[in-house]
């Protein structure tokens, strides 16, 4: 891999659709009530759709707030991957790698590549990466591919199948 390093950082325009969909659809509840009751606004807590709305769009701007502030990133360099954020930054570096695992995600049956673990030969959980949750997703899979080389497995469904035992009651035939 080239010397220089590949900067990913999360993606935050969901969180600013869903602010953007969920404000709109407060105003135009807003407007049509006051327009189909012929009276100003309703208050707050007497009107439990209202406090609905108000909630998610609320909790959608706490949401981005949050994002924002942990600008979160991954930087591919050389030999090591680079985790940051602004609370906690963590170095993986390619000698500390057992396997990769580059497919979909164990629960979901699709063919799409969804997620990439890195398991550490020192064990415990994989670090595992959602290429949605950042921006140039292909690349950021390219440059990973790229990355592990000869560590990378195809899929995990492959990799932990347990072997089929012959016979009719499952003892080994030889």
């Amino acid at each position: 891999m080239e010397e220089h390093s590949h900067i990913y950082r999360a993606r935050l325009d969901f969180l600013y659709r869903s602010i953007s969909i969920y404000a709109t659809t407060l105003v135009v509840y807003l407007v049509g009530h006051t327009i189909i009751e012929e009276q100003p606004f309703p208050i707050l807590w007497q009107d439990p759709l209202l406090l609905l709305l108000s909630a998610i769009t609320l909790l959608s701007v706490f949401g981005l707030v949050y994002n924002i502030l942990m600008r979160r990133k991954i930087e591919i360099s050389g030999d090591t991957i680079n985790f940051s954020s602004s609370a906690r930054q963590r170095t993986v570096k390619h000698s500390d790698v057992y396997y990769v695992i580059i497919g979909p995600d164990d629960r979901r049956k699709v063919s799409r590549v969804h997620t990439v673990r890195i398991w550490l030969k020192e064990g415990g959980r994989p670090v595992r990466i959602r290429l949605a949750n950042f921006e140039r997703r292909r690349k950021l899979l390219s440059d990973l591919r790229q990355w592990a080389g000869p560590l990378a497995k195809a899929s995990a469904t492959r990799r932990f199948r347990k072997p089929r035992m012959g016979g009719a009651n499952g003892a080994a035939s030889n």
